[in-house]
């Protein structure tokens, strides 16, 4: 179930025995966690029927969750970011979660049992497998269009203040979709905005600090219409905030793998909604990412994006240093659009 199934569930009593929580977004993880322990557990004898384990065997989790609740009907036990769940080997991981499968088709209606991701779910393995067939595996995915617009506007509302959508897509675009980060940008805005009683998209592009990836983005579409001195000064700006050339590496190459997906999707006429859907990208990003690569083909961008994977490279071996590597990649970004341009400017005179 989503979220929302999540809280309406909870608001009506229907409860589960075994809850997984996973997906990025870990604003509502927690406030969803909170919501749950609110309801079981009552005032002043939380400590007494709480329980969070980190680093633990499956005999301390179901011990844990034997444990009789004391005056209330149960008890809540959280388990964080359990290494059978994630990538990697755990120590005695086999038999750990061969006691847990055997333990969870009979497991006691005296306790809510909340496995609790913030590291990524590895689908491959066996127990996250059975988990999610669970009526209580709960996906904490990014708000987005109505979601989020809701969202945005109750927590404007005791500042007295509204945002418009136009407002919103451009504020998710340039802080990312956390909803942690959009706190913290929503109340600069409130105050930015002084007596004004909706935020526009220009108070947005004014105050708001832009993301990484945002930041990544903007270079890139210097890069792409072939505009290297705007580029090489947008990246001189991100480096001494951020100081690190190989993630700006990274980000080129993660927008550019999406850039060239949408790119073939439209060349070949796919389902390009779906695509998106897929890629987690927001239809204001990907109207600004068609326009961003409109007259570049595909294979064009899928050239771009091993560029990057081979400056990524280049790095890690010792061949070239950070800065090296990543002034040697934004001339091969640049470059075809470059050699593009002149070629116009030649044929008109």
């Amino acid at each position: 179930m989503n979220w929302n199934d999540f809280y309406r569930s909870v608001k009506e009593g229907r409860l589960e025995r075994v809850y997984l929580f996973t997906g990025p977004e870990e604003l509502n993880k927690r406030e969803a966690l909170a919501t749950l322990r609110r309801k079981l557990l009552p005032a002043g004898l939380e400590a007494l029927n709480d329980a969070t384990l980190e680093g633990c065997s499956a005999r301390d989790i179901i011990d844990a969750c034997e444990t009789l609740p004391v005056m209330c009907e149960r008890r809540v036990v959280v388990v964080r970011d359990w290494g059978p769940l994630a990538a990697g080997r755990a120590k005695n991981e086999e038999d750990d979660v061969n006691r847990i499968l055997a333990w969870l088709e009979d497991a006691p209606e005296s306790c809510a049992l909340v496995f609790y991701m913030s590291v990524e779910l590895d689908g491959r393995k066996r127990l996250p497998a059975r988990l999610k067939k669970l009526p209580g595996w709960v996906d904490f995915s990014y708000l987005s269009g109505v979601q989020l617009a809701k969202w945005c506007n109750q927590r404007l509302r005791p500042l007295g203040k509204r945002i418009s959508s136009d407002a919103i897509e451009e504020l998710s675009m340039m802080a990312g979709q956390d909803l942690t980060r959009l706190s913290g940008e929503l109340d600069k805005l409130a105050a930015y905005v002084g007596t004004a009683e909706e935020i526009q998209v220009s108070d947005v592009r004014a105050a708001v600090t832009p993301s990484p990836e945002f930041s990544a983005f903007v270079i890139l579409d210097h890069l792409l219409a072939g505009r290297l001195a705007q580029a090489v000064e947008a990246a001189n700006s991100v480096l001494r905030t951020d100081g690190s050339a190989v993630r700006l590496i990274a980000l080129f190459s993660s927008q550019l793998r999406v850039d060239a997906h949408i790119q073939y999707a439209r060349e070949t006429r796919s389902n390009l909604p779906e695509l998106l859907k897929a890629l987690n990208v927001s239809d204001y990003r990907a109207r600004m990412i068609q326009r961003q690569i409109r007259s570049i083909p595909a294979d064009a961008l899928r050239e771009r994006y091993l560029r990057c994977v081979e400056a990524d490279y280049a790095i890690k071996s010792g061949r070239l240093r950070d800065r090296a590597a990543l002034d040697m990649l934004m001339l091969k970004i640049v470059m075809p659009q470059a050699a593009t341009k002149m070629g116009a400017a030649s044929s008109k005179r």
